[in-house]
């Protein structure tokens, strides 16, 4: 079908190849390395020889990334000992899945364990082996030309198919994929380049099952007659700036920094104002902090072990033949550090500080992708606090009015996931605050329809499940939910989780007041007690406090974790949902384990039901006095419209850990003015 001309566009998102970059980068390698540095282009060579050499050449290398130190250990390291640093292995051989551990120190893999709950990440060797062998079935070819597509105008795409083919194939040992199709047909350049928008014309009524290990054809539906198909060959609208009339420039706001930055990296470290942290990077997870904290008089003052993002679940709410298995774990079966895209444009602001990033190839060879992380400050355009006492406003001498100019540190990288974009940013304040935000943008999933205005008498029906945002497009609807882990330290290791419920008290007869409400502490014990759904008429401050440490007035310090309410509107009974049991509550907190990192499990491709975080909490282990993990989930239900086309506007989603009474006063106090 001619798609090779395609596969080196489509290898930016798959593959996380990257290109050149003028721009100073934060990547020189300490000769001792911290226990959270990311896997060097070395270690990861050396795990996988290590593979090979045991297993043979046949190893498919689905993620190699670094085992989670010790936490006693990792906590106890400081700059310039010889940390304990291993990798964690996860491969594919003979139609199965194994785990390894390989010991740097000792050059010594562990024996593997097989999984058998799912399969790991799908990688970008074998989405292309299967692209090129779908897009030359001469099924697929047939079915194209049938709806008038021929040559290189059509192009089918693999998707992730959850678990619905048991008649069909193997869940554990088949690894397979569903093709959907688009006409890319380009419209400048005499055609001879695909569109910019290579997902604006869906084509309806194919669906491809494919083994992309045999690479095999397991089935194929085509739903449609010759004459009986949505139209895919029309005009669409070229985003990139040279294809539209833009409205005049506005004059340049210039960002710049002529002294220099206020951050320090050092090796994996980052200094930034009383705010001090470790930067590792992680095939599936993308960007994870580690030890963050602040330093202050006596000493570091941890507030979070590790904050990473653990699973995404995008399911569309289509029930059609075509659309019915559409409900995508990114992370679990994509990898979303896997695909980070080079940092460029707008992206990130002209004073940005870029990193590049370690990966690997499924043949286990290692390359550096550049660009992948920046680091930058920023003004947030409103104060770090403000006061004007009008009472002096007469009174000379006086200094009446104070504020104080806010400046955040960010740490950002970009994924792009199919027809999405999602930037994963970390913000710290000089208010004590860290805010983690997902932002979404790219371009809406559309199903094609027969309908290209709401006046036509088919619309009623075509937009049950979605919204006609261009002629003969509907944005199907869709969630997007979005689940973190954060190993909370909050000045120290044992910590309890304290939900503080505002309720409204009674009041005597005859008080002046009847509508009081109060604060009810209320410490959590148990696992399944802490298992938390937010409710706006139950509100609460979820907050996570040492068990040793008090501020001046007594109070033990804490931190606490604000987000919105998102929750899942269908049962989750459905089969889909029953492989995202996290989304069962807002928040869950558990008692730590090394082990538990991922609230699907560990293997998400394929998953069996119930596997993650409702297997970690099953054994409602106590909470109190002890090391705590919170899994807050932040997300959203999108329904589609007209302003989402050609290309979505960023939304953000975010959570925030906020200081309370962990500190004595306002730490942006003494920011000068």
């Amino acid at each position: 079908m001619g798609i090779n001309r395609f596969l080196a566009v489509l290898s930016v998102a798959v593959l996380a190849s990257c290109g050149q970059s003028s721009q100073e980068t934060g990547n020189n390698t300490p000769t001792t390395l911290s226990p959270w540095h990311s896997l060097t282009e070395t270690e990861i060579n050396e795990a996988a020889a290590a593979v090979n050499g045991a297993f043979g050449e046949d190893v498919l290398f689905n993620r190699i990334s670094l085992t989670e130190p010790d936490k006693n250990k990792a906590r106890a390291w400081q700059t310039g000992d010889q940390a304990t640093r291993g990798a964690d292995i996860v491969y594919r051989l003979n139609k199965a899945s194994f785990l390894a551990s390989y010991d740097f120190d000792n050059a010594s893999l562990s024996a593997p364990s097989e999984i058998t709950s799912g399969q790991p990440m799908l990688v970008g060797e074998e989405l292309f082996s299967a692209l090129d062998a779908v897009n030359q079935l001469p099924e697929v070819v047939a079915a194209l030309e049938r709806r008038g597509i021929t040559g290189s105008d059509g192009l089918c795409l693999p998707r992730t198919v959850g678990r619905f083919f048991s008649d069909l194939a193997n869940p554990v040992n088949d690894r397979l994929v569903r093709f959907d199709c688009f006409n890319i047909r380009g419209q400048s350049g005499f055609g001879l380049l695909p569109t910019t928008s290579a997902y604006a014309r869906p084509v309806e009524g194919i669906s491809v099952l494919f083994d992309v290990e045999e690479l095999k054809l397991i089935e194929i539906i085509d739903s449609f007659a010759d004459a009986d198909t949505p139209p895919n060959d029309f005009e669409v609208i070229e985003f990139h700036e040279s294809a539209l009339d833009t409205r005049p420039a506005l004059k340049p706001i210039t960002i710049e920094q002529r002294e220099g930055r206020n951050f320090a990296i050092t090796g994996s470290q980052i200094n930034w104002q009383d705010w001090q942290f470790h930067l590792r990077f992680d095939p599936r997870q993308g960007t994870i902090l580690n030890n963050v904290g602040v330093v202050s008089d006596d000493g570091f003052r941890p507030v979070a072990y590790e904050i990473a993002m653990s699973e995404m679940f995008v399911p569309y709410q289509d029930p059609d033949t075509h659309w019915f298995y559409r409900a995508y774990f990114d992370m679990g079966e994509y990898g979303f550090g896997n695909m980070a895209t080079e940092l460029k444009g707008n992206d990130c602001p002209p004073t940005a500080v870029y990193q590049d990033v370690v990966l690997h190839t499924a043949s286990g060879e290692a390359f550096t992708a550049e660009n992948r992380i920046c680091i930058f400050e920023f003004d947030p355009g409103y104060p770090s606090w403000r006061h004007h006492e009008s009472l002096y406003d007469d009174v000379p001498g006086m200094v009446k009015h104070n504020s104080r100019r806010a400046t955040n540190l960010v740490v950002r990288m970009v994924a792009v996931i199919g027809n999405y974009d999602y930037f994963q940013d970390y913000v710290f304040q000089q208010d004590g605050r860290i805010r983690i935000r997902l932002i979404s943008t790219g371009i809406d999933a559309t199903k094609g329809v027969f309908s290209a205005s709401l006046d036509d008498p088919r619309a009623a029906s075509e937009t049950q499940t979605g919204t006609l945002i261009a002629p003969y497009r509907v944005g199907v609807n869709h969630d997007h939910f979005f689940s973190y882990r954060i190993d909370m330290d909050v000045d120290g290791v044992d910590n309890n989780f304290v939900r503080q419920r505002l309720v409204a008290t009674e009041q005597p007869d005859g008080a002046p007041r009847q509508g009081i409400w109060t604060v009810q502490q209320e410490q959590v014990l148990t696992e399944q007690q802490a298992q938390t759904v937010i409710k706006v008429e139950k509100p609460a401050l979820l907050t996570f406090a040492s068990t040793t440490a008090k501020n001046a007035m007594g109070y033990p310090t804490s931190y606490q974790l604000i987000f919105p309410n998102t929750r899942p509107l269908v049962t989750l009974d459905d089969a889909i949902y029953q492989r995202a049991g996290f989304l069962k509550n807002n928040l869950w907190v558990t008692r730590y384990k090394p082990n538990e990192i991922f609230s699907t499990g560990l293997a998400v491709n394929q998953s069996d039901v119930g596997v993650g975080l409702p297997q970690y909490a099953a054994d409602d282990e106590a909470i109190e006095n002890t090391d705590l993990v919170a899994w807050p989930m932040i997300g959203f239900h999108h329904v589609p419209m007209a302003e989402d086309w050609p290309v979505m506007p960023s939304k953000v989603d975010e959570i925030t850990l906020k200081p309370r009474n962990f500190f004595n006063q306002n730490p942006a106090l003494d920011v000068p003015e």
